[in-house]
């Protein structure tokens, strides 16, 4: 059963002693956004589910390495807040900021202590779980908000618009966008029929060869021309190797226009570009 993206405000307390056993609830701004004191252990040892915010930037490993020696080997308290939001439907806090100082956390955990003497090291990393850091927590916030809190967070070291596109609005663009210079440039190759006859072309399926091929090309809008050219390639090629059945009207078609491209059907295009 699908859950409900809302969360009533009267269970919030209760979900974050739930998931954080260590909760202090220092200061409540309003009914859905709260900052909290937890134990380090709670946020890296726990059953919490917690994840990078999807128009976060990736954590970059080498990075978080180096925090995480930082922090062990210099013994001294941990002077953070980590910016989450909760994402009711899948039971999750998403990172909207420190997701390097949680990946050096979660690395000091899982795999920089077994490269030490072990005894000495797990009684020091004692040290750093029972530490509190301070989480800043929101609840019921739109993606609109929560760009801006992101944006806001990120002003001395702005993030390249690439994390905040919608991609699937981005490739419905890309592939309309091409699908009508080929429309516009080749009018009289499109047709209504479901399947039309070489070398015409119907566009429902042109479109989902496109789609196909945006996945294989590796597209996006900036490798857009990399699309382009592959059909422009492959109907250079199809003119140089133009099918031995095909007939002279075809071909005469094909001639006038300068469109080959659909003397192959489209699985056999999907194919080979």
């Amino acid at each position: 059963m699908l859950r409900n993206e809302y969360i009533s405000s009267n269970n919030i307390p209760g979900i974050l002693e739930t998931n954080f056993p260590s909760t202090v609830i220092l200061h409540k701004y309003n009914a859905n956004h709260y900052i909290i004191k937890v134990q380090i252990k709670d946020i890296v040892g726990g059953n919490v589910n917690i994840m990078n915010w999807k128009y976060n930037r990736p954590p970059d490993m080498t990075r978080c390495v180096d925090i995480a020696t930082y922090i062990y080997m210099s013994k001294k308290p941990i002077d953070s807040m980590f910016y989450l939001s909760y994402n009711n439907v899948n039971e999750s806090y998403e990172v909207i900021d420190g997701i390097h100082r949680y990946t050096a956390l979660k690395y000091l955990k899982d795999d920089y202590i077994s490269y030490n003497e072990l005894d000495k090291k797990l009684d020091d990393a004692v040290l750093v779980y029972e530490q509190y850091i301070l989480l800043n927590v929101r609840f019921n916030s739109l993606e609109e908000d929560l760009i801006g809190v992101f944006k806001n967070l990120n002003k001395s070291n702005p993030v390249p618009e690439l994390y905040f596109r919608d991609s699937a609005k981005e490739r419905k663009e890309v592939i309309e966008a091409v699908v009508g210079q080929w429309q516009t440039k080749y009018k009289s190759h499109f047709s209504a029929n479901k399947n039309p006859n070489i070398p015409n072309a119907n566009r429902d399926r042109f479109v989902e060869l496109l789609d196909n091929l945006y996945d294989k090309l590796d597209i996006n809008e900036e490798r857009r021309y990399i699309l382009e050219e592959a059909l422009d390639n492959m109907n250079e090629y199809i003119k140089q190797h133009i099918p031995r059945k095909i007939s002279d009207s075809t071909r005469k078609k094909c001639n006038e226009t300068g469109c080959y491209l659909f003397l192959f059907k489209m699985e056999k295009l999907e194919e080979v570009i």
